[in-house]
């Protein structure tokens, strides 16, 4: 059984997120709408192989960061704020520890979040809205290939666009509220 099914899965929860995150990110593309999506249905669980590759990469993610835009700390990727972003450059700037970071996150990914059928539904209903063209740059013809594509591939993870991570350098972890509030309560 998935955590929070409704309401956040209708078609106005969806809308919310997105123009919250547009907002933030102008130059958000498709993929990157379906990596915001399929994290906020799914949490974190397509990064979590083991505690210790889990620690180790987030350690090196941590040693390579480069300069980005200024964000917050943490960003919701739900309306219900159950999961969310815990970005690094704030995290590692306020002295927070990458090991508790990554044990937040694989105690976010032991939680049952949401199915593929779930991501399937909340991607048909966003898919909906930007046909309706709630959202200029999201072309019809590239949104119909790209919902094709992720039907024929059974709605994978995927990486931020190029664009979207040239411009933004995105660096954070996906955890669960609880997570992140136990994290930046130990910071404080």
């Amino acid at each position: 059984m998935s955590h929070h099914r409704e309401p956040w899965f209708t078609s106005e929860a969806i809308r919310v997120l997105l123009e919250v995150h547009m907002a933030r990110h102008p130059l958000l593309g498709l993929r990157d709408a379906y990596k915001l999506l399929y994290q906020a249905v799914l949490g974190p669980e397509h990064l979590i192989a083991s505690a210790g590759e889990s620690e180790r990469r987030l350690r090196a993610e941590v040693a390579a960061l480069r300069l980005g835009p200024d964000g917050p700390l943490w960003e919701p990727l739900r309306p219900d704020d159950a999961l969310g972003r815990i970005h690094l450059r704030p995290f590692v700037e306020q002295g927070g520890s990458v090991a508790l970071l990554s044990e937040a996150c694989l105690r976010t990914a032991q939680c049952p979040w949401g199915t593929r059928k779930d991501l399937e539904v909340v991607w048909r209903r966003f898919a909906g809205l930007a046909g309706q063209g709630l959202w200029p740059g999201f072309a019809l013809h590239q949104l119909d290939a790209f919902t094709g594509e992720l039907e024929r591939r059974g709605y994978p993870a995927m990486h931020h666009s190029a664009r979207y991570a040239q411009t933004y350098a995105p660096a954070y972890r996906v955890v669960s509220a609880v997570q992140a509030a136990r994290l930046i309560n130990l910071e404080c």
